[in-house]
């Protein structure tokens, strides 16, 4: 684990557990009217097995409530893809203008809700897609 984060993020890194790379499509739905409308989609920048990193089209603020629905393509021991439908409830923990290149905000998540067994198929989905040392 590295002490800075990447891109302009100054702070120590907190995270527990490796991100990695992926475009996974996301359904966030809030528990309240802090999305328009019943859900959005998008799709991930990275993720983890604590949370994701995402794209969205509009400010959510920090400590927002989500209900988070997440498709993961992942291979068995036998090397067949499958894909895995995980669903958590989620908390905003960073929201920041997604800079010069596009519009909107990118938003950090936290899973609060994961159960064991999907927070195993997400470590499996992080190990499988981890960049070689």
């Amino acid at each position: 684990m590295t002490d800075k984060k990447e891109g302009s993020w100054e702070g120590r890194e907190r995270r527990q557990s490796a991100r990695v790379s992926a475009q996974v499509a996301l359904q966030l739905a809030g528990l309240d009217d802090s999305i328009p409308g019943e859900s959005l989609t998008t799709e991930s920048i990275n993720v983890g097995a604590e949370g994701v990193y995402c794209h969205v089209g509009h400010f959510i603020a920090p400590l927002t409530k989500l209900q988070l629905t997440m498709v993961l393509p992942i291979r068995d021991k036998k090397g067949q893809a499958r894909n895995e439908v995980l669903k958590t409830d989620a908390v905003v923990v960073r929201c920041q203008p997604a800079g010069s290149e596009s519009s909107g905000y990118r938003i950090a998540c936290f899973f609060t809700g994961l159960e064991p067994a999907a927070r195993e198929v997400l470590q499996d989905y992080v190990r499988q897609h981890v960049a070689p040392a």
